[in-house]
Order: C-alpha cells, then structure tokens, then sequence
C-alpha cells in the first residue's frame, strides 16, 4: 500500500483577483483529487479582491505576497512550501471534474519518465480548448500570430494546435490551465522559469521537460472545463504587453544556440504590430462595452 506522502497531491493555487471564481473551482477540488488528500497552497499576488481571504476560509495556507512576483515565481513559491510527491498548478478559471486530478496522478505514476501531464479541456459550453499544442516553426508562428485572430481555421494555426489526441500521448506542451507535475522532475528542471511574469511560462517548463528527458503527455480521457479569458478581465492591456514580450522570450529560449536566432529582429517587430493591433481592438471593445 502506498503512504500517505505518497498519496498526497499539492496545489500551487496562484491568485490575482480571483474572487470570482475561487468558489466555483474550489467547490470541486476535492471530489477531482479523490481519493488522494490535497495540500493547498495559496499564492497570492497583491489582490485588492478577497481572493486570500476566501483561500485561507477554504482551510489553505496562503502566502501574500508584499509584490506581484508573476505567475512562475508564484508557482515555484507554492510548490517549494508543500512536500506532496504530486504538484498541481491549476487556475481559480478552470472546474475539476471528480477524479479528474487523481485519473492523471493514476496515469503519471505508469511511467516514471512522466514529468508533466495534463487532461483535455473544454471551455464552459463544452466545446474543444486546444491543448497538447506543437512548438510552432518560425512560419507556423509568424502566421497564426497574423491569422488566428482573424481566421482561427487556418492552416498555420490549424497546424499549431495539431490533431487532437485520443489516447495518452506525448506532446510538444499542455495548457498552463491545469498541469501535474512530479515533484521529481520539477525539481530537477529547476521549476519554472521565473523571467516569464507570465504566459509562456508553461510552454517553457515543458520545453525544459522535454531537454531534461521528461515526458510531457495529454490524457484525452480525463476533461476539465476552463472559462476562457478568464485572466485577462484584469490589467488587459498589462497582459497584452506581457504576452508578447513573453513570445519573444520563449522565441529566443527555444533557438538559442541555432541559425533561427538571426530572425529574432523579426520576430520581435512582428510582435511590436500584433500587439498594436490587440491593443487597439481591446481599447475599441471596451469604448463599446461603455455604451
């Protein structure tokens, strides 16, 4: 039989202003990690919501950051003060469905060159959130960051998202929404890369999973649903500036040390453009939304 160390999942609960959702995702915590026993860490990062408040009412320890570390910093945070074999990293936005966490725990433990794993994930009306993505090429990236938003069918994006997958299988990266880690592989990849404040920070962490051996699998048979966009309801244009300077980080991360580190300038001016763009169409929405 297996101790009770072993059978203990730790949740590296990273908040922001998430008082809005916190109750829905911690109404279904337990039933996903069942029958493991949970060990929740919250992670706090300077809310002015009661998002620590209802954290610690749940019965966690939270640490309050006097900062706002980001998102990875945060992470490495919580899963430094938990001693649970298993770390999960899961957003206030997402709804666990019962034994969800524990079926991948389940399918981690098969193969110990398992690292990071993660299930598939729907969005709220149950339609199909893209998981299981690929490292995009250069012209992959250039054109789904061109295309996507304007065109979400075609074939660059289409080809970053890749196949959906319908038995366990090894992929480029998962969602940063839900991920299970084993301790032993995070550790020994160093946690997340804590000069992404934040997105890409997943993407990152399997790219070093990847580098140092680990196997980075989806379980298809295993669904949670996530409220897509959750995150950006706070600072969005902070976030649109983020997200693109994390793009070039990870661009540059991914090449390092190969030829396709002289497009960087490219990439970086492209970048520049998008974010323009999404500025301005964010700006546009919200000038409408007040009427």
């Amino acid at each position: 039989m297996p101790s009770a160390e072993e059978k203990t999942v730790g949740l590296a609960l990273v908040t922001y202003q998430s008082a809005e959702d916190l109750p829905g995702f911690l109404e279904t915590l337990e039933a996903a990690v069942e029958p493991y026993a949970v060990d929740v860490i919250g992670i706090d990062n300077v809310s002015t919501d009661r998002s620590a408040d209802i954290v610690e009412e749940f019965g966690a320890r939270v640490i309050r950051n006097p900062r706002n570390v980001g998102l990875a910093a945060a992470i490495n945070q919580g899963a430094a003060a938990t001693s649970a074999d298993w770390i999960l990293v899961a957003n206030p936005d997402t709804k666990l469905a019962p034994g969800s966490i524990a079926a991948l725990v389940d399918t981690a433990k098969a193969d110990e060159r398992i690292g990071m794993i993660g299930p598939r994930i729907a969005r709220l009306d149950g339609t199909l959130y893209p998981s299981g993505r690929r490292f995009p090429s250069l012209a992959v990236g250039i054109a789904h960051a061109l295309l996507g938003g304007v065109w979400p069918a075609n074939p660059a994006t289409r080809r970053y998202f890749g196949k959906p997958v319908t038995e366990v299988s090894d992929v480029d990266w998962i969602s940063g929404c839900c991920m299970l880690f084993r301790r032993e592989a995070f550790e020994a990849v160093g946690g997340f890369d804590d000069r992404y404040f934040l997105y890409f920070e997943e993407t990152k962490m399997a790219l070093d999973m990847h580098r140092g051996g680990w196997r980075v699998v989806l379980d298809p048979s295993v669904e949670i649903r996530h409220r897509e966009g959750g995150s950006m309801r706070s600072a969005p244009f902070r976030k649109i500036r983020t997200h693109h300077r994390s793009a070039l980080r990870f661009y540059c991360d991914y090449h390092r040390g190969t030829p396709w580190m002289v497009f960087a300038p490219l990439v970086a001016a492209g970048l520049i453009v998008r974010g323009a763009v999404a500025v301005a169409r964010t700006a546009l929405t919200q000038r409408l939304k007040r009427g």
